[in-house]
């Protein structure tokens, strides 16, 4: 036998492996480098950090390249997607580092709260220089104001059009206010009736525990102006935020359903399982993992602030119509459940699943990829 065809020992195996991994780091590096030149184009062009539709396509074409020679595309898409991300932090320095001349005084009012704080972050990041007013700091709200090219208001739903009334005056002509609200009628009206400056509603989607704006939306009320406006979309879109824009009653309205509807049937939920003296550890030993992801995005509703979801829910004026909507359908599926009526209960069902019809599919397939890794972490 010539040593050609003799077996492969295992330390021949292992010496290839170590020169696949060798050869995967190299590819990985030069694929960063070509995502950093991606950037400085994209940086001359003024163009925004990703295109979600473009990078759903180039995930889809791997995972079927991948399926292709055999390999797991659930393995595939996980390994494209952490390789997708390492190039937006890349590509996310160049893009901040191309706006440096673009730097500007910002002022946060609110600043030394949580959304402000990590407001004020964001923004020093980016190069600009940061002014902070909350109820405890040196710097008042009006000296804030007075001294930045953009102001922005981000203080309990509460005392929101309070602070206006007092900085918006107070902002200088060809500056801005905005502010960062999660309801948006209210404060847009008394942003606009404060000052004759240009005016900019915000809400950010998300909870200031995050690490960065990346991957995350932002609701964007065009109140008044065109300068500011653009200035803040192209802050926000270079560093891979991601936005809709919507007049400030079409994001109330959504609210009503993504907020008030929500939080309420989470409260039920909630309080059904306080009625009925349920052991929520105790329950836990029997949990699907549905009911413990159902079980811990009700538990962290409940470790936050009572006073942040009043406002929220009772703030909105749009909360009627479907506080009584929830109360119609719970009645509904409790007077099924209670009936022990199976055909009643299979029409129930099928009536709302024809509604889901289109969704259903997708819900299921990202449910199993939350599940998947919630069970790996149980």
């Amino acid at each position: 036998m010539s040593s050609r065809d003799a077996p492969e020992g295992l330390d021949d195996l292992r010496r290839r492996l170590d020169e696949i991994d060798a050869a995967l780091i190299g590819l990985v590096a030069e694929r960063l480098d070509v995502a950093r030149r991606v950037a400085k184009r994209k940086a001359r062009a003024g163009d925004r950090l990703f295109h979600r539709d473009r990078e759903e396509a180039v995930v889809a074409a791997r995972r079927d390249a991948g399926a292709a020679l055999g390999l797991d595309p659930e393995l595939v898409e996980d390994l494209f997607r952490r390789l997708i991300l390492a190039s937006h932090a890349a590509q996310s320095v160049i893009l901040r580092e191309a706006r440096a001349d673009d730097a500007r005084r910002v002022a946060i009012i609110g600043g030394a709260g949580a959304m402000g704080s990590f407001l004020a972050r964001f923004f020093a990041e980016q190069g600009h220089e940061v002014l902070i007013a909350d109820v405890a700091t040196p710097l008042t709200p009006e000296a804030a104001a007075d001294a930045a090219d953009v102001v922005v208001v981000s203080v309990p739903i509460a005392v929101t059009e309070e602070v206006i009334g007092r900085v918006g005056p107070r902002v200088r002509p060809g500056g801005a206010l905005m502010d960062v609200t999660s309801l948006k009628e209210a404060p847009v009206r008394a942003m606009l009736g404060s000052t004759d400056a240009e005016v900019v509603g915000l809400h950010p989607m998300f909870g200031p525990s995050v690490g960065s704006v990346h991957r995350q939306v932002f609701a964007v009320c065009p109140g008044r102006g065109e300068r500011w406006l653009g200035w803040i979309r192209e802050t926000l879109l270079s560093q891979g935020a991601e936005l809709v824009e919507c007049s400030p009653d079409e994001h109330d309205r959504a609210m009503a359903v993504i907020q008030v509807l929500r939080h309420a049937a989470t409260m039920a939920f909630g309080r059904a399982l306080r009625d009925l003296g349920v052991d929520i550890e105790d329950s836990l030993r029997f949990s699907s993992p549905i009911y413990r992801l159902e079980l811990i995005m009700t538990g962290r509703l409940f470790a936050q602030s009572p006073d942040l979801y009043a406002d929220l829910s009772l703030g909105n004026a749009h909360r009627g119509p479907v506080a009584e909507a929830l109360e119609r359908a719970v009645s509904q599926v409790a007077g099924v459940v209670r009936s022990g009526d199976r055909e009643a209960f299979i029409r129930e069902f099928r009536d709302v699943a024809a509604y889901f019809e289109g969704f259903a599919e997708r819900a299921l397939v990202e449910s199993d990829s939350l599940i998947a890794r919630m069970v790996e972490r149980m």
